[in-house]
């Protein structure tokens, strides 16, 4: 059976090359399928430790423990977080990944951001505020001033002090910005009117010391 075969190969031999080329094709896609397999860990997988609210030295010894890789992706600052602890995490807490995934992290900034603040006195409101919020500075309040200029900014106030451009505030302040609302301010001399009857009284006491 053999031998037959072998002397129909030799009388056909495009034959035997497709065969040889079919052999080779199956095998390097098992080859392939089974590197693939290897390569990827297929089947395996680790849950991902859940490291917030850790403080950062803690929750990288955590992470390296189990055999994970991380990254510091972002600083943020959240009053009711803990400074130096981890805010947020990808992929969570519990998630099944593959061993050696990177793990990213937020942790609490110390203190603010702080924001350097541009200078908008003699711009409209709008233009103020636009220029504000491109800053970052969102939470801005609109206090009326007097001024014969209705709509321009005359001034711009963080807990009551004036703040000049270059000034810095922590992100997310409560700002004041003072707009004129077209009505100038009246000033009243009322020294004049005052000293008036002073003077008259001093003529009078003159008068009557004149016929003593």
């Amino acid at each position: 059976m053999m031998g037959k075969l072998i002397e129909f190969f030799k009388k056909h031999p495009i034959i035997k090359t497709l065969v040889q080329m079919i052999i080779v094709f199956f095998l390097l896609i098992g080859i392939t399928l089974y590197g693939l397999k290897l390569y990827t860990r297929h089947g395996k997988a680790v849950l991902v430790p859940d490291v917030k609210a850790m403080a950062l030295p803690d929750a990288l010894r955590t992470l390296d423990r189990e055999g994970f890789r991380y990254d510091i992706i972002d600083s943020l600052f959240i009053d009711e977080a803990v400074p130096g602890t981890i805010v947020e995490q990808t992929p969570a807490g519990g998630s099944k990944v593959k061993e050696g995934r990177i793990v990213y992290l937020s942790i609490n900034a110390y203190s603010p951001r702080m924001i350097t603040c541009p200078k908008v006195v003699d711009m409209s409101m709008r233009q103020a505020l636009s220029l504000l919020e491109s800053r970052g500075l969102n939470d801005v309040r609109i206090q009326e001033v007097p001024s014969e200029y209705p709509d321009l900014v005359i001034g711009l106030q963080y807990q009551g002090e004036t703040l000049q451009a270059g000034d810095k505030v922590p992100a997310g302040s409560a700002l004041t910005l003072l707009v004129g609302n077209g009505v100038p301010e009246v000033y009243t001399d009322s020294t004049t009117d005052e000293e008036a009857p002073q003077a008259m009284d001093t003529e009078s006491l003159t008068d009557e010391s004149w016929f003593n």
